[in-house]
């Protein structure tokens, strides 16, 4: 039987894994820090809400947040044209499924970079809506 979070959750690690020139760190797998310029992997879904009262089908937002880790002493706009680019990888509007359940991106902001240590974080923020 097919669960609608773990249908989801699939669906967007899909997608990510669609996108090429960088290492990846996916959530609970581990493995060691890359040493060049990676994307670090979340996935943070929302509170469910019922889509009424006689279903069990349920309103399913939340976001993909793929976090681009680089090295210092690039200029910013670098890092925010790149992050744009991994971003462009979840196009507003698309439709992405699993196991039949539809997820459906809303949309993608590229959110402030900031230092962490030696490394420059530039989050991007991919936002989904689904109803399972």
């Amino acid at each position: 039987m097919s669960n609608p979070e773990s249908d989801i959750h699939a669906a967007l690690m899909a997608q990510a894994e669609t996108i090429s020139g960088y290492s990846m760190l996916w959530p609970q797998k581990g493995g060691d820090l890359p040493g060049g310029e990676h994307i670090r992997v979340a996935h943070v879904p929302n509170d469910n809400t019922p889509a009424d009262l006689s279903s069990d089908v349920m309103e399913r937002q939340g976001f993909l947040y793929l976090t681009l880790v680089s090295d210092l002493g690039q200029f910013e706009a670098v890092t925010k044209r790149k992050a744009g680019e991994i971003a462009a990888y979840f196009k507003r509007g698309q439709r992405l499924s699993k196991n039949g359940t539809s997820v459906k991106i809303t949309g993608h902001t590229v959110r402030p970079g900031r230092q962490d240590g030696g490394r420059w974080e530039t989050p991007v923020r991919i936002s989904y809506w689904s109803m399972a």
